[in-house]
């Protein structure tokens, strides 16, 4: 057998039942937070956060004579191996769009690490768009469920780059969108919050 894939286990869980969504320009929080619990169950998070460092690709072996000659390093393709095992997995779950952006990335760390770069590359101006849409974001004719998960979502899309919400403005901004039929819960809540505060 293969020395390469005796030293690469195959994952005990399938990616499809771990990592269910596909990468898009909205949802790289939930994405990543998916696919590093993923890659820790397999023992495999050290190729994308650099804790398995690339092996040299040849090993010098000095001959009797006195020469040197380099051969392949054993420990460099097992460790190839697994690395484009994990990069498989993660172009695989990448949109088209995105995938254009990092086909030119030869290992799963470099990939992971352009797919960094890219979404926290993010614009003064779009913070403040995800800001004010926090601040401004209404029920009006929405369900419960539907008008806080586009809280939630927003709340996710500030988090990836790097500005996360406080749990208390999260409620604030929630009682905020509120219509006036909510007006006796609204104060009993904001009253309760205020409290708490002081």
């Amino acid at each position: 057998m293969d020395q390469a894939i005796q030293l690469y286990s195959p994952p005990t869980l399938h990616i499809s039942n771990c990592v269910t969504v596909q990468l898009t320009e909205k949802n790289y929080f939930l994405w990543k937070t998916q696919f590093e619990s993923f890659l820790s169950g397999q023992n495999l998070l050290g190729f994308v956060n650099g804790a398995f460092p690339q092996p040299l690709a040849s090993i010098p072996v000095p001959a009797i004579d006195g020469q040197v000659s380099h051969v392949t390093n054993p420990d460099f393709l097992a460790w190839h191996h697994a690395d484009q095992v994990v990069r498989a997995w993660l172009l695989g779950s990448l949109s088209e769009d995105i995938l254009r952006d990092v086909v030119h990335t030869t290992t799963a760390r470099d990939l992971w690490s352009a797919l960094a770069q890219h979404f926290n590359k993010v614009s003064d101006s779009h913070l403040f768009e995800l800001q004010h849409k926090l601040q401004t974001v209404e029920k009006l004719d929405k369900s419960m469920d539907e008008y806080l998960k586009e809280i939630k979502r927003v709340c996710e899309q500030l988090a990836s780059i790097g500005s996360p919400v406080s749990e208390h403005m999260k409620i604030f901004a929630a009682l905020k969108g509120l219509g006036r039929e909510y007006e006796p819960i609204k104060t009993s809540i904001e009253g309760s919050m205020d409290a708490q505060l002081l």
